[in-house]
């Protein structure tokens, strides 16, 4: 007969690695590297010999149930403790709960949730046996729906995390619609996701910018999807559908989520199969010719093997029109996932979990501010010149091709009531090719690709413990290892690349003339044909190109646990060491034709890239240990308030230039302090979070893209010591049936300090952070009321506000956004039995015209461009559900 526990875990919505109660599931699997078998084994063999040694004490009992709902639903999360007992778990993803090695006698057992009442029941423990308990919680006529993380590897309330934590639940961004990376930043206070294009992303936690697509640098902010680092900025940016929650964890999260983790971590949970057949497809259209799908299928195959299929295809025209044909700032996405889950045994549990994501927008609109197009406008957000066909360099229209893909299997093994396996083991791919105009304008001066490639493998094994007494925590060791190259060709016309150097070339020798790099009529100015310094023709087509290459071996060891000093106060902390063994390379070969610009900034047979002598490559291992101390006291049941001190760590910078030069930057260490207070008022009706922090950063690496006599130069520079402090909020409530409102607010001020640790004075001494507001703040809510026979009305209105932003760390005037805000609506109708939505929206409502970059490579030649966010855009949706 199948243990009652096996039944219930059949109806798991999600599975997060490790995250599962004492008594639940999970299976290491074997198909990983050889290192991953070995550290399983490893773990295996001291599980066995420790637990042969303390799992079978009888001068205790344990107690064990489950918790649910009056309908018979199970509540994971729910939170069980034994009154004048420091003896407290939290229910897994099936409502079950264990707790061993209760001393025998007599308890008031208590279980909670969110939005349900409390609930007690007296329990007898014997020693040696068993006890066990079924809790029934009565749902409150208005309260909030719980929310479980698993931040910490394991399942806990938002409340017991001693982070700054925020969370977005499934149900929350499927009524909003957040299905595109940036949109996260709107709701989550501290975190802002500038995308340029899905192959240039960039994440912000905290005023720490982390968007570098050299593939020699590491992130500074990690991003996980179910477990697995996807942190790579290149390859990070996928579509958030069929989601369980997002998680963003603030301040260093090394020993949680690894190396990459230095000031922050966002973690994707993805929904996965459920013991249920269900299915909803939602279809939309709207403005710019918006075409919008999107929906899952879930059925159990088997007994013990259930099956997810989910997609999305989104589509929209560009905004902005390209005079050379065509438009920009378009999108065009599409996105598969395939999910099994097999339940092999009542104590295993195995994901499996294909995820597969194209995205083939037109290009970006990177317009001039200098030099309006043929049409005469200048302002970014009218049309555009750029790109097109030119009858020399060929066919140079704008474009996005990339495509990521990747295999997880995930796997919980119960060796014992208190301590589970848990193993991730994943393989990622990403290549994606932008072609850019840098120059902005029609002028065929500065035409690049990007090329970018990267492989990754990781490997996880984890021993999880929870024995349902004062300390619970986790250890074990992890394999990670990627491959990747950036190569960047060049195109030019050498006609209009000496007009746009002619400025800088006048300023040295005032004989030669500073010419305009377009015509009055806004086309290219190719009037000079040779070179007044050499004699030489000017070259109508040259080509070269740069290429970098990173890889990475990194080995980790990690610890982490929290100790209760008494039932409302616990200490966590947790260590991890890492050995890394990398190499950066560089390799620019001479021009096929050399150009003949070369010598203006002294690269050569080349007009922009200094070759080097052959592909220049460095190799080099480092070690380190990062990791944090943090405290939790639960004043009331109504405030939780928190402390924490982590260490993180930007790894080292192998960095090659030409011709030979290698430099191998210092990492990049960070100090975070953070305070806070979290809680539940007005019997669960209302939540609320709030925290300061402040951050000091050593060896501080700044991305700088310049010109200089050597050529253009991109490249991660040790820019000195930099402090940020700051503070977050937020709240939720539900105020009466049909009325819920949402709020958060932020306050960042990250600069440079005015002296490095030698006492002297900074470049950049004084200058905000790039991409960082001082202030932000989401509003938001719901409506919703009953239309009678239609079904229920609702309407879910957000604004969001972002004070002053700078795109350069120079803060120089011009290259910067004022403070804006955005107004979205969206309102549908129910229609009675819930099986059919029918909704509209607006985003932008006001038609706010704001900037989401400004400087770029133009910049570095004196000619700024600039991107332009979305205009307003509206459309309908129509969602039916089985």
């Amino acid at each position: 007969m199948l243990n009652p526990r096996y039944t219930a875990i059949l109806r798991n919505t999600a599975h997060t690695p490790g995250a599962v109660p004492p008594d639940a599931v999970h299976l290491p699997q074997w198909t990983g590297a050889p290192v991953g078998i070995l550290l399983t084994l490893l773990l295996l063999g001291s599980v066995f010999l420790f637990g042969t040694t303390t799992t079978h004490a009888q001068t205790a009992g344990s107690l064990s149930g489950i918790v649910q709902a009056d309908a018979g639903e199970p509540l994971p999360g729910a939170t069980i403790r034994l009154e004048g007992t420091s003896l407290a778990t939290v229910a897994g993803q099936d409502g079950r709960f264990r707790l061993t090695r209760v001393p025998a006698g007599t308890y008031t057992a208590v279980a909670q949730f969110v939005g349900f009442e409390l609930t007690r029941q007296e329990v007898r423990i014997e020693a040696g046996a068993s006890a066990e308990v079924t809790f029934t919680l009565a749902e409150r006529a208005l309260s909030l729906d719980g929310v479980v993380v698993s931040a910490q590897k394991r399942l806990q309330a938002v409340e017991e995390v001693p982070a700054a934590l925020s969370v977005l639940d499934g149900q929350l961004m499927q009524d909003l619609e957040l299905e595109q990376f940036d949109d996260l930043s709107t709701f989550i206070p501290g975190l802002e996701i500038q995308i340029q294009s899905p192959n240039n992303p960039g994440f912000v936690v905290r005023g720490i910018t982390s968007d570098s697509g050299d593939s020699r640098i590491e992130p500074r902010v990690s991003v996980f999807q179910d477990g697995v680092s996807i942190s790579k900025s290149r390859g990070s940016v996928v579509e958030l559908f069929d989601m369980d929650r997002v998680e963003v964890l603030k301040g260093p999260q090394g020993t949680l989520f690894g190396r990459g983790a230095q000031i922050g971590a966002v973690h994707l949970i993805q929904n996965k199969p459920e013991r249920r057949v269900a299915a909803e497809a939602t279809v939309g259209v709207g403005n710019f010719s918006e075409r919008y799908a999107t929906g899952f299928v879930n059925t159990p195959l088997t007994d013990n093997l259930l099956l997810r299929v989910a997609g999305i295809y989104s589509q929209r025209d560009g905004a902005i029109e390209n005079e050379l044909g065509g438009r920009l700032n378009g999108k065009e996405t599409q996105a598969g996932r395939l999910s099994l889950r097999w339940l092999p045994t009542d104590r295993t549990v195995v994901d499996a979990i294909v995820n597969v994501q194209r995205d083939t927008p037109p290009g970006t609109s990177f317009k001039s501010g200098t030099f309006a197009p043929p049409s005469g406008q200048l302002s970014p957000f009218a049309s555009a010149a750029m790109g097109g066909a030119d009858p020399v360099l060929g066919d140079d229209e704008l474009f996005v091709d990339r495509t990521v893909w990747g295999v997880t299997l995930l796997a919980d093994h119960q060796l014992a009531p208190a301590w589970i396996l848990s193993s991730i083991t994943a393989y990622r791919e990403f290549d994606s090719l932008e072609r850019f105009d840098a120059d902005g304008t029609p002028a065929p001066a500065l035409q690049f690709d990007e090329d970018a490639f990267g492989q990754q493998f990781s490997q996880e094994v984890r021993l999880n413990y929870d024995g349902g007494e004062r300390f619970r925590g986790f250890g074990g060791a992890s394999l990670f290892w990627e491959d990747g190259y950036q190569r960047v060709p060049f195109r030019t016309d050498e006609r209009s690349f000496f007009a746009l150097l002619s400025p800088l070339l006048n300023q040295v020798n005032p004989a030669i003339p500073a010419l305009p790099l377009l015509n009055p009529d806004g086309s290219p100015n190719l009037s000079f044909t040779t070179n007044p310094l050499t004699g030489q023709p000017l070259k109508e087509s040259h080509q070269e190109v740069s290429t970098n290459f990173g890889s990475m071996t990194a080995l980790e060891v990690f610890a982490d646990g929290t100790y209760d000093l008494t039932p409302r106060w616990s200490l966590t902390a947790g260590l991890r060491a890492t050995y890394e063994e990398g190499t950066g390379a560089l390799d620019v070969p001479p021009a096929d034709d050399p150009g003949t610009l070369g010598f203006v900034l002294g690269a050569g047979p080349n007009n922009l890239f200094t070759p080097t002598e052959g592909r220049q490559s460095h190799s080099a291992s480092f070690t380190s240990v990062v990791g944090r101390l943090a405290t939790n006291y639960q004043v009331s049941s109504a405030a939780t308030i928190f402390g924490s001190v982590a260490r993180g760590r930007r790894p080292n910078v192998i960095q090659v230039s030409a011709p030979s030069t290698v430099n191998v930057l210092n990492n990049e260490i960070v100090w975070s302090y953070d305070v806070g207070v979290k809680g539940l008022l007005w019997q669960d009706r209302l939540q609320y979070d709030a925290a300061a922090f402040y951050y000091d950063y050593f060896n501080f690496q700044t991305s700088v893209v310049e010109l200089t006599a050597d050529g253009l130069v991109s490249e991660t520079r040790d820019s000195g010591n930099a402090t940020a402090l700051g503070g977050e909020a937020s709240l939720r409530a539900v105020l009466a049936d049909g009325l819920s409102v949402f709020g958060s607010y932020g306050y960042t001020n990250a600069t440079f300090d005015d002296t490095d640790n030698n006492g002297e004075e900074q470049e950049l001494a004084g200058n905000r952070f790039r991409l960082t507001p001082e202030h932000t703040l989401a509003l938001g809510g719901e409506l919703s009321a009953r239309a009678g026979a239609l079904g229920r009305l609702w309407l879910r209105p957000t604004f969001t506000f972002k004070s002053q932003v700078f795109f350069e760390e120079d803060n120089e005037p011009g290259i910067e956004q004022e403070g804006y805000g955005l107004l979205n609506l969206r309102a549908g109708l129910d229609l009675p039995g819930g099986r059919v939505t029918v909704s509209g929206f607006v985003q932008n409502a006001t038609d706010t015209e704001y900037l989401i970059d400004a400087g770029n490579t133009g910049g570095a030649f004196g000619i700024p461009t600039f991107i332009p966010g979305p205009p307003r855009t509206f459309g309908v949706r129509l969602t039916g559900r089985l």
